[in-house]
């Protein structure tokens, strides 16, 4: 006689508001404070107590997370959209009113692991949400006029509950979401679905860690509509890499693209580096996440410039690929003489990457994207 096995029954997967683990974000100081003594949120490494603190501190992770969204939404107005859309498995990304239909918008990518609008949770929770969380550059672009969109790169899967998750935040059944079964197709799925024919003109995208490669991915596989209307992106900590790019890309980076890096010393220090130019942060914080907040300013001032700009004159003259020599020899031309470049006129990181090196750029495309 057949048995059918047993399958238990899965525990129901509690999703804990900050209140009701006894902690708020403090309307005055945007700090993660516990509601009856008002003392903020401390990790202390007594051995006797390091264990409890572990728990706390990941209890209190994914509600933080998503009481910076409900800022997000309530105070500063953002609106979800669903992605792909609500009718199926779905996470949402963010908008100022009117985002997708302006002139010029900024879009925030947060780096690996983290909820849609947080830079680092361990910023968020120690330092509070002016220093882990996207939203002083959400009110800054806003006060130059600047519409914003913040992606949602790691939710991938959503829950039988219906609510949107990551690979690293929930254990238990998930559906994938189309179109963000990564972080990377995420990327992708937004700019070719929403952003690339949408009637913007002019777009910054500021990526922090490991979302740069998304970005340097549509550059890569989409650079004609890219440059078309990309004026510029500004990585923070990124870990792209410049392979398998064509040359014509690279030239690109080099005129759009700025790089701000952690530093030790020499805050807004120009340092010379194959690709975009790169801008030393100096962090002497304990935690190199602290980056995106100490280079805020300097970021906002580089994507204003830039989308005022709007994206990059000529670039698609440039091509993107082995047989663009002559274009990029009269991109050198009318670069020569610019401050900081080399004896011969020709800016250095450009006329190493465009004299010395062969690139060949792939016919495979990002799948999925049309």
């Amino acid at each position: 006689m057949f048995i059918r096995p047993h399958k238990p029954t899965p525990e129901p997967y509690t999703r804990h508001s900050l209140r009701d683990l006894g902690y708020q974000i403090d309307p005055d100081d945007g700090q993660v404070r516990n509601i009856s003594t008002d003392e903020l949120f401390a990790f202390t490494e007594d051995p006797a107590r390091k264990k409890a603190n572990i728990e706390l501190y990941n209890s209190l992770v994914h509600p933080a997370s998503r009481a910076v969204l409900d800022i997000m939404t309530d105070t500063l107005h953002m609106e979800p959209i669903a992605v792909p859309n609500a009718g199926q498995p779905h996470c949402f990304i963010y908008a100022t009113p009117g985002a997708l239909s302006g002139d010029k918008l900024v879009v925030l990518v947060v780096g690996n692991g983290t909820f849609g609008g947080v830079w680092a949770w361990n910023i968020l929770l120690k330092q509070g949400i002016h220093h882990g969380s996207v939203i002083d550059y959400v009110r800054d672009c806003e006060q130059r006029g600047l519409s914003v969109l913040v992606l949602n790169p790691n939710m991938n899967i959503v829950a039988p509950d219906g609510v949107a998750e990551s690979y690293n935040s929930y254990v238990g059944r998930g559906t994938e979401i189309k179109g963000s079964e990564t972080a990377d197709e995420h990327v992708g799925y937004v700019w070719s679905h929403m952003l690339r024919d949408s009637p913007v003109r002019s777009i910054a995208f500021v990526t922090y860690s490991t979302s740069g490669s998304a970005v340097i991915d549509l550059l890569k596989y989409d650079y004609e509509r890219f440059v078309e209307k990309t004026a510029c992106v500004a990585f923070i900590d990124s870990t792209h890499s410049l392979f398998d790019l064509g040359s014509g890309s690279i030239a690109w980076l080099e005129l759009g693209a700025r790089h701000w890096e952690t530093s030790v010393s020499g805050n807004s220090t120009s340092v010379d580096r194959v690709g975009c130019p790169v801008v030393a942060v100096d962090n002497t914080t304990e935690s190199r996440e602290m980056t995106p907040s100490l280079c805020r300013n300097g970021v906002v001032e580089y994507v204003t410039k830039c989308i005022e700009r709007g994206p990059v004159p000529d670039a698609i003259e440039f091509g993107d690929g082995q047989n663009n020599a002559a274009n990029l020899a009269q991109l050198i031309d009318d670069l020569s003489g610019s401050d900081g470049d080399g004896a011969d006129g020709i800016p250095d990181r450009l006329s190493n990457v465009t004299m010395n090196q062969t690139f060949e750029v792939k016919e495979d495309g990002y799948i999925g994207w049309d």
